[in-house]
């Protein structure tokens, strides 16, 4: 008896993905798991395993690179090419190594020259870096010119820790009774914002800084007075002072400026602010 052309087919076919099923599942699986806080405590770290991971969290958790740069200037915050030495000339009396771990847990301490106090603490929400992750990035910034010498015993035992209620608050995300979208709405319209202001898929003007990732690198307490005092926060560097009109405060209801701050928190460079559909005629 002759076998059709379309069973013989249908049986190599067959035969084909049971060899290559049987092939996979003879490869060991790997369970996929997110990806865990850096923890290098009780760990025996080289000096380059440190910086090589100070600079994963300088590029990524910490959002360095959103406001410093290595080799650039006219940024929102100092160039650090160089600041492993040059750190040892900021603060009369004060190593290099010190001045650096201070920065980045107090940064309000001591302001460069021309650059107004906008840095968060690091260890605290939004960034949020634990006591391993802040040796880390240290070792990453002395390596720039310096000599990396940071142990694990120089960062504060209570440098990124949660401690009693004051800390369990502060780590807690702040929930706001505002209406993001609303917000969206007055950042576009009546806050007249999107003058000057670019917000992920929204606006594109030059003339202040880019809100794409605020919410990823300021405390809302941060943007709220923002708003209300803009000139009392300080002038981000290399846009004019005194630009951001001081009367949103009188301008806005209780509501708008509510849901706009709302909206504000959304932005963490996630696209999630979005261009209003175009209309259909």
């Amino acid at each position: 008896m002759r076998v059709p052309l379309i069973v013989k087919v249908g049986t190599f076919a067959l035969a084909v993905m049971g060899v290559y099923a049987y092939y996979a599942n003879s490869i060991p699986q790997i369970q996929s798991t997110l990806p865990e806080e850096l923890s290098l405590e009780g760990g025996n770290v080289t000096p380059e395993q440190l910086v090589k991971a100070g600079e994963g969290i300088f590029k990524g958790k910490g959002t360095c690179e959103i406001c410093h740069r290595i080799g650039q200037k006219g940024t929102r915050a100092p160039d650090l090419a160089g600041i492993g030495a040059a750190a040892a000339k900021r603060k009369p009396g004060m190593s290099a190594k010190a001045y650096i771990i201070e920065s980045l847990l107090d940064p309000g301490a001591y302001l460069v020259e021309g650059y107004p106090g906008i840095m968060p603490k690091v260890d605290r929400p939004p960034i949020g870096l634990n006591r391993s992750e802040l040796w880390a990035t240290v070792a990453f910034l002395q390596s720039m010119a310096g000599t990396v010498d940071v142990k694990l015993d120089d960062i504060p035992k209570t440098a990124g820790a949660v401690v009693g209620a004051e800390g369990a608050a502060q780590g807690a995300e702040l929930k706001l009774p505002g209406d993001p979208k609303a917000g969206q709405v007055v950042f576009m319209g009546k806050g007249a914002c999107i003058a000057c202001h670019k917000a992920g898929a929204i606006g594109a003007s030059p003339i202040g800084p880019d809100l794409s990732q605020i919410a990823k690198i300021q405390t809302p307490e941060y943007i709220m007075a923002k708003i209300l005092d803009p000139a009392g926060m300080g002038t981000v560097a290399g846009y004019p002072p005194n630009l951001m009109p001081p009367t949103l405060g009188q301008t806005l209801t209780a509501k708008e400026y509510i849901d706009l701050v709302s909206f504000l928190l959304t932005l963490k460079g996630e696209a999630s602010a979005q261009a209003p559909a175009a209309s259909k005629r």
